[in-house]
């Protein structure tokens, strides 16, 4: 049996923080399904799909430090892996065309991933980022609130 708490944290660390997109292909299904405010429409479908968002958002708000993780455990059988962490990323870049404000947020998220065969099938975010938030919401709103 692989670590399943190992697997989430790599996902977590290097994928999610730095887009290290090999740490992708080890830890996360081609078919994973992600559910994040960072595709507000619907669920990421695919692991494809999940690096290009993933690159963009590094790419707009690069890590000013690592991921910290705060708390993180596994259920019994270790299908699920619920992980709190903190990062401090910079808005660097235009993102969902709003334009670079050099500013510094804090993302403060928990994430319940799912795993089957020691990769990651389902990843749900919840987050209390209210400083992205409310940078989003004149360009988010419209997508979310139809």
């Amino acid at each position: 049996m692989t670590d399943p708490l190992g697997t989430v944290r790599r996902f977590v660390e290097d994928f999610l923080g730095r887009a290290d997109l090999a740490a992708a292909d080890v830890t996360a299904d081609p078919r994973i399904q992600g559910i994040t405010g960072l595709k507000p429409m619907g669920p990421i479908d695919g692991l494809a799909e999940y690096k290009g968002i993933i690159q963009a958002f590094v790419a707009a708000f690069p890590a000013e430090e690592p991921v910290r993780i705060i708390d993180q455990f596994a259920s019994a059988d270790g299908t699920r892996v619920v992980t709190r962490f903190h990062s401090r990323q910079r808005h660097a870049a235009d993102f969902f065309g709003v334009a670079a404000t050099n500013r510094v947020i804090l993302f403060d998220e928990t994430h319940v991933a799912r795993l089957r065969d020691g990769r990651i099938v389902e990843n749900i975010v919840s987050a209390t980022n209210l400083e992205f938030e409310m940078l989003m919401a004149p360009v988010l709103a419209p997508m979310i609130l139809r």
